[in-house]
């Protein structure tokens, strides 16, 4: 490749290059064509055959040398990661080292800051770096929860919504004192009870943590902007995601013992708005949202959350993946800026027998399109029942090789007929995620939409002489050698 490349023949080879990186998904526009323009300007030393160094964004500027030398002729170093502006910063030359087997298609690099791992793929003149920061990521919170992963099924609560839809609470008692005047009816409002009513939300959790949940959801699942523009309360959001952390972490505090932690996830909701689903059937390519309004919506209720005290942020209940890629961006961006990393779980939806998540993925797709985010774990909630849950959860532990899997269904269909509203007893509940446990699908168990503190407490009975999912041996020895 000469020193000189003409543009169009740049602009293929770059477009290339990003193709064979994993890790690369969501790309801002703005980022993209800066990272692009560099690349421009850089591609022509790089692709010198007689130059010993190669190109990267700034992200591995702090890798060191004896990350990047290959003995052979090499054309572009592709970046691992640039899903974020400050990533795409700036270039840095990364020397070579001559002393790899030419024959070896992937190298793995030393562990550097932020990173558990990676490997460098060289093919014919394009070398991609990827990384793995999913199993070792240096969290600053919940250290040892990937060493419990490994080491035993956990247990995840129950859903929030059936317990307070038990309380039966009238207009009067969602607004209290502090809202009695306000101009809006808030009944239905479950995240303003955190302020409102903070003594039932605490029960809820202890209820649950009593029960053997290891995990913990915030009332947060419909607290941003976005969400409670409904009832004209986007302004409390703040609040309302710290009291909420807040509740978890002291409930938490309060259960945890030595040879039991308990954690505080900081749930992360879809909003009633959706980037890529149009509102209006006639009308398949309106949208009423936008990628920046939801990032901005996700960023204020990350930071809430995290600074009110949990110890895992957890995306869930995900039908636009769109949606969650803007919620993935936001985490991300907050871990740049504050210093912060938590472990991450992600969950989808798939939303009926077609096997797909609404916004048309596959469960293998969904994952492709969201492991840039490194979850410590994956998986599967709400719309189904384990029953109809099974085959999908199949696939996803099939798929994403690499983490753990989660999966919290709902207790069976609807049912206006039961307590709860769904058909599904703790007894049966807990025999199908037993039998998820004995195939060795899972990780993480737990509940959605209709399940109770009793569901809880008899999945965690179920699953407690279970081993957890082990994914692949290769993904296990990677791990332990980059840690």
């Amino acid at each position: 490749m000469a020193p000189a490349i003409e543009a169009g023949a740049v602009k293929l080879l770059i477009e290339v290059a990003f193709k064979a990186v994993q890790h690369i998904d969501h790309i801002r526009k703005a980022s993209l064509l800066q990272s692009r323009r560099r690349f421009h300007r850089a591609l022509p030393a790089s692709a010198n055959q007689q130059h010993g160094s190669v190109f990267a964004t700034g992200f591995f500027q702090n890798l060191g040398a004896e990350m990047c030398r290959v003995g052979r002729e090499i054309g572009v170093l592709v970046p691992g990661d640039i899903h974020s502006p400050g990533r795409a910063a700036h270039i840095h030359g990364l020397d070579l080292h001559p002393d790899i087997d030419q024959q070896t298609v992937g190298v793995g690099l030393n562990k550097g800051p932020g990173l558990a791992g990676g490997q460098m793929t060289h093919m014919g003149d394009i070398v991609a770096v990827s990384y793995n920061r999913g199993m070792n990521r240096p969290y600053t919170r919940a250290q040892g929860l990937a060493d419990l992963l490994r080491q035993r099924i956990l247990v995840l609560d129950g859903a929030m919504g059936t317990m307070i839809q038990r309380f039966k609470l009238s207009e009067a008692q969602y607004r209290g004192e502090r809202f009695a005047d306000f101009h809006k009816d808030v009944q239905g409002n479950n995240e303003l009870l955190s302020l409102t009513r903070a003594d039932i939300i605490r029960d809820i959790h202890e209820g649950y943590l009593a029960a053997g949940a290891d995990l913990i959801e915030t009332n947060t699942f419909g607290a941003t902007t976005v969400a409670q523009d409904d009832y004209q309360m986007a302004h409390l959001v703040r609040e309302m995601n710290l009291a909420s952390a807040q509740l978890a972490r002291t409930a938490c505090d309060k259960f945890s013992t030595p040879d039991k932690p308990r954690f505080a996830c900081g749930a992360l909701g879809p909003t009633p708005r959706t980037a890529s689903i149009s509102p209006d059937v006639n009308d398949p390519g309106a949208r009423n949202i936008d990628f920046e309004q939801l990032r901005a919506a996700y960023y204020e209720q990350v930071q809430s959350l995290v600074e009110g005290g949990v110890d895992v942020l957890l995306v869930e209940t995900i039908f636009d993946t769109l949606n969650a890629k803007a919620a993935l961006f936001a985490i991300e961006e907050y871990f740049e800026h504050s210093g912060e990393c938590l472990p991450l779980i992600i969950s989808g939806t798939v939303t009926d027998a077609s096997g797909r998540v609404l916004s048309g993925q596959t469960v293998s797709a969904f994952w492709n399109s969201v492991r840039h985010a490194q979850p410590i774990a994956v998986g599967l909630n709400c719309a189904l029942g384990a029953a109809l849950m099974r085959p999908y959860l199949q696939e996803l532990a099939k798929a994403a090789g690499d983490t753990f899997i989660s999966c919290y269904p709902n207790a069976g269909l609807p049912n206006p007929m039961s307590d709860t509203g769904f058909d599904e007893t703790p007894e049966v509940t807990s025999r199908l995620l037993h039998e998820f446990a004995a195939e060795g699908l899972v990780n993480i168990v737990g509940g959605c939409c209709g399940t109770t503190p009793d569901h809880i407490a008899a999945i965690a009975k179920r699953v407690a002489d279970k081993a957890p999912r082990a994914w692949p041996g290769q993904y296990r020895e990677d791990a332990e050698q980059a840690a």
